[in-house]
């Protein structure tokens, strides 16, 4: 771009002439040149005059498949001149200062809106590369603006009918749709869904002004079972988006933070359901409009609904309207529906879903959820989707798929969960995360926990691998879905990263700092079994022996620190709490060998780790790492006799060269 700007000085530095003379020079954008000369027009008799025009380059002409004629010739000329400011693609300027709207040659004249955005121009959807001011030999005053698209003008079927050009606003596209080129695509049922609401309760698709219109083609409906008359005042208010124009360029890619526009519904009443969206690039799809509800009620829960947009940029008097594939805010379709790798839309779900159509019993089972008004605690279920990127990851660590299969079940809930819950937000254990039982297979106990990072992202952990949820709360007619950034259950990290980001282990990983204790964890040759006290068993040891907790943590006596943790330490085998229930016994690093047994707790059945008189209940089991397993434990197993502030501190080797050199210095004086 930097390029660009400093070519577009030098070549008006040695270029002269009018604004048709330098796009014949300009190798880039030349193609719209002969364009303006081989199309016989009005465009001619204004090439003389004070224009201003924006060229598409070669690359922009060549892709576009609409015709080429005068129409769209005139739409790329204006007879004004952008403000001193927007004759410059200096981004010194500032953005909010720096919008303009300026009116096409076309009749009916529709608008042309430059400004700057994330340090750039552009004039409605297109970038300007660069401005070139000209000047014809009239004396005439032009200025050239070389953009990266086209400018693609709303055409009435009958071309030459010059009053369906004049002053058309978005109701009007919508209330005389017959009247307009559209690609093929219809938007009747929409339209009469608004009819039959009654139009005047929309007024801003008619009135002046700069704002956004979604709205939803037929095709969507004659494909679903949805009825349209679920569109309702919500719904259409949803559709708007007031006060700013939404173009598709400038447009950010999903996985970077996208900026929330409120929409009208947002706008009533404090006590009415909240509606936001925001636009993003989806790398297989193209652009596409995510509707969030975060204030919802009965009719409209909260979540995302997200769609395509299959005609982008259309100009309006009022703004700027957009073609998409389906309604927002409305849940028309089921979990299945969303997640089926055979339908196109559903591509960024589709590696994890082909392998969901491997377990017919799962696939069953989320084929047939239900949801139900009478049942809130079991009410439809939830899905924690890995990305596409996260299942190569497995594949290219050579992880089958076998492997991936069966762990399926560590990513269904049969109850829905939103990100918002009020157990995942400020959990009531000492924990500070929700531990809840999966959904597949039935009866079974293993739990998956949530809990947010200090960077307030979701984390989810199942089996001990840690994963984020990177896209929230999209919502389905009988459910939700969570997309997350690793594949549960399937480790490709080492027990010392699990022990260094768990929130249930901090203390007992700030303890392994010691000299370095932690460091082997990472080695992933090695085989751990390791028994890891949660920060509640630690705080409770310094209630029960508080001279010796100081001891532990305070440093000096690392050598005890190691002591007491190599006593809940297996090294060479990784053993899963099956392996420990059926050996019934664990012979650790340090001390006599532990005993393991089952009892119940709670009306549960759980595992108990027991030296002497000391018992320890293993809370999470079964945190599979690439080189051992975790089993976090609700005690330390430690007697007071096991630290002691009598007798020196073994030293190190370096510790004793560094002691003992002097000595040997001053000997040989």
């Amino acid at each position: 771009m930097y390029l660009l700007k400093f070519w577009g000085v030098l070549y008006f530095a040695v270029a002269k002439g009018d604004v048709l003379n330098l796009l014949k020079g300009m190798a880039t954008h030349s193609e719209f040149a002969s364009l303006l000369e081989e199309t016989e027009g009005i465009h001619k008799y204004y090439m003389n005059g004070f224009v201003t025009v924006f060229a598409p380059s070669n690359a922009a002409l060549k892709e576009y498949q609409g015709e080429k004629n005068k129409a769209f010739i005139l739409n790329h000329i204006a007879s004004a001149f952008p403000r001193p400011s927007l004759q410059t693609v200096n981004a010194a300027f500032e953005e909010n200062s720096s919008e303009q709207r300026l009116t096409s040659l076309l009749q009916g004249h529709p608008p042309l809106w430059i400004r700057r955005k994330n340090g750039n121009m552009y004039v409605n959807n297109a970038k300007v590369s660069m401005v070139l001011p000209a000047t014809t030999t009239n004396g005439n005053k032009q200025f050239l603006y070389p953009i990266e698209d086209v400018l693609e003008p709303l055409i009435p079927k009958i071309e030459n009918n010059v009053s369906d050009y004049v002053d058309i606003k978005a109701g009007d596209l919508l209330l005389k749709v017959e009247k307009y080129k559209l690609q093929n695509y219809n938007i009747t049922k929409f339209s009469e869904q608004i009819s039959k609401l009654g139009v005047l309760k929309f007024p801003e698709y008619f009135n002046y002004g700069k704002s956004t219109f979604f709205i939803p083609i037929d095709h969507f409906f004659d494909n679903q079972t949805t009825d349209k008359n679920l569109i309702d005042d919500v719904v259409v208010r949803s559709h708007i988006v007031p006060g700013n124009l939404l173009f598709t360029k400038p447009i950010k890619k999903k996985e970077e933070e996208t900026e929330l526009f409120h929409t009208l519904q947002y706008k009533q009443s404090s006590m009415d359901v909240k509606v936001v969206v925001s636009i993003f690039e989806d790398n297989n799809r193209g652009p596409m409009i995510q509707s969030q509800t975060i204030t919802g009620n009965r009719n409209h829960p909260r979540g995302k609904v997200i769609a395509s947009i299959v005609k982008a940029n259309i100009p309006v008097q009022n703004g700027v309207v957009h073609l998409i594939n389906r309604p927002l805010v409305i849940l028309a379709n089921t979990l299945w529906e969303m997640l089926d790798p055979s339908k196109p839309e559903n591509k960024r779900f589709s590696k994890f879903s082909s392998y969901i159509e491997k377990n017919e019993m799962l696939l069953e089972k989320i084929q047939n959820t239900k949801i139900s008004d009478s049942d809130n605690k079991k009410n439809g279920a939830t899905i924690f989707v890995p990305t596409n990127a996260a299942i190569e990851e497995l594949k290219s660590n050579g992880v089958s798929d076998e492997t991936i299969i069966e762990n399926l079940g560590l990513h269904f809930l049969d109850f829905s969960l939103e990100s918002t819950d009020i157990r995942i937000t400020h959990p009531q254990n000492s924990f500070q995360m929700f531990g809840t039982k999966i959904g597949f297979p039935e009866n079974n106990e293993v739990k998956i926990w949530l809990w947010n990072n200090t960077h307030n992202e979701i984390q989810v952990d199942g089996l001990g691998v840690q994963a984020t949820i990177v896209d929230s709360d999209i919502r389905a007619k009988n459910g939700i879905i969570h997309q997350i950034d690793k594949v549960l259950g399937v480790p490709l990290t080492t027990v010392f990263k699990k022990l260094k980001t768990d929130p249930m282990l901090r203390l007992s990983f700030k303890l392994g700092e010691q000299e370095n204790f932690n460091l082997k964890f990472d080695n992933s040759e090695a085989k751990y079994t390791y028994l890891v006290p949660t920060n509640e068993a630690w705080i409770a040891l310094q209630k029960q022996y508080a001279t010796a907790y100081k001891v532990l943590f305070h440093g000096q006596f690392f050598y005890q620190a190691n002591n007491i943790l190599d006593r809940h330490l297996k090294v060479g085998t990784a053993l899963s709490v099956e392996d420990l229930k059926k050996s019934k016994k664990l012979t650790t690093v340090r001390g006599a060998p532990l005993t393991i047994f089952e009892d119940n707790f709670e009306g549960e059945s759980a595992v108990f780790i027991k030296h002497e008189e000391i018992i320890a209940r293993v809370i999470r089991s079964n945190l599979r790492c690439s080189n051992g397993y975790i089993h976090i434990i609700d005690k330390v197993i430690m007697k007071r006799r096991d630290v002691t502030l009598s007798g020196l501190p073994k030293i190190s080797a370096t510790m004793m060269l560094t002691l003992f050199l002097p000595f040997v210095a001053i000997l040989t004086l």
